[in-house]
């Protein structure tokens, strides 16, 4: 579609500003676009048409729900962006936008032991066939380093990837003087629905960084330098995981992870809806079920009220019994 093209001709700045990882697959998105909507007009847009783009957009796989509610939406913005620029007139004509449902979210969460052995793992893991023969070179502490950031601040992947010790433009800062991770930079230009507000830093995890920080001043890198930790991450779990148990966990559980650990530790609601930058709602909504204190109210009430009926039930016993004798007497 030339709606298509011509928006990225137009957002070319934009795109070409984003990371490695997320220009390439960007760029993947716009080419199954481009391919599978090559000579068919915005009037085909419709509920055959989406389904068959989740089918066949992808050879030999088809697209996931939420993969293809996102490729649509952005495919809706760029008809609604030639529509504001004149290049496409719909004449009254109602786009059938109908999308496959959004899955379920996953809420699992990552045990402590869970989580330690994915950090000593990676922290050992070794390649012998680099570096000094016999000797060889670690290969996946920025893993380690990346898991421990993740479950204790519940920050998303990129912005501890991209963090720096350095307060450089565009990039998320880790004030080690102050402890203070502003997540999105001092700038802080966030989306509205992806927030990410400045948090405090641990003490724990504070000497960790400080320490890190004499190595360089890129947070996480690699080897191979600043990057994705997507695809090392990947490996990781399905080494230290059973297939079934690596299949239903991923980066994104480090957050549902921090949430849920707090709330075992009886951090008020409104804290960590702060430290995670979403709401009190969303918090209770699906991590509540972890306080110890969930709908303590509720057994509270139904054990006073058994001991109501204890107590009652011992006095009337207790009055019977004195009523025994005294009977027995008059007779």
């Amino acid at each position: 579609m030339d709606l298509i093209r011509f928006f990225m001709e137009r957002h070319e700045a934009k795109i070409q500003a984003k990371s490695k990882t997320k220009l390439r697959d960007y760029l993947n998105m716009m080419e199954r676009l481009i391919k599978f909507w090559h000579g068919k007009t915005v009037y085909q847009i419709n509920e055959k048409t989406i389904a068959e783009y989740q089918k066949k957009a992808r050879p030999g796989k088809p697209l996931a729900a939420t993969t293809t509610l996102r490729e649509l939406a952005e495919l809706k913005s760029i008809i609604n962006f030639g529509i504001q620029k004149g290049l496409c007139e719909l004449r009254g004509h109602i786009i059938d936008w109908e999308l496959p449902p959004p899955p379920e979210p996953r809420m699992t969460f990552y045990t402590r032991s869970e989580v330690a052995k994915l950090v000593w793992t990676a922290y050992r893991r070794k390649n012998m066939a680099m570096g000094r023969p016999g000797v060889g070179i670690y290969t996946s502490k920025h893993i380690a380093r990346f898991l421990l950031i993740a479950v204790k601040t519940g920050t998303r992947s990129e912005r501890i990837e991209t963090a720096s010790f350095k307060n450089l433009p565009d990039r998320p800062w880790i004030d080690l003087e102050n402890g203070i991770f502003y997540r999105a930079g001092v700038a802080n230009k966030s989306p509205v629905n992806k927030r990410a507000d400045p948090v405090r830093i641990s003490d724990d995890l504070l000497s960790h960084l400080r320490r890190w920080a004499k190595e360089g001043d890129d947070v996480v890198r690699s080897p191979r330098g600043v990057g994705s930790t997507r695809k090392g991450f990947f490996n990781l779990k399905h080494e230290v995981f059973t297939k079934d148990r690596a299949k239903v966990v991923n980066r994104h559980t480090c957050k549902h992870t921090c949430a849920s650990w707090l709330m075992q530790k009886r951090v008020p609601l409104s804290i960590i809806a702060s430290y995670l930058s979403t709401t009190e709602e969303v918090i209770l909504k699906h991590y509540g079920h972890f306080s110890p204190d969930f709908h303590q109210e509720i057994n509270d009430a139904r054990k006073e009220a058994r001991s109501e009926i204890m107590k009652k039930a011992a006095a009337a016993k207790k009055k019977a019994i004195g009523k025994g004798p005294a009977l027995e007497a008059a007779e």
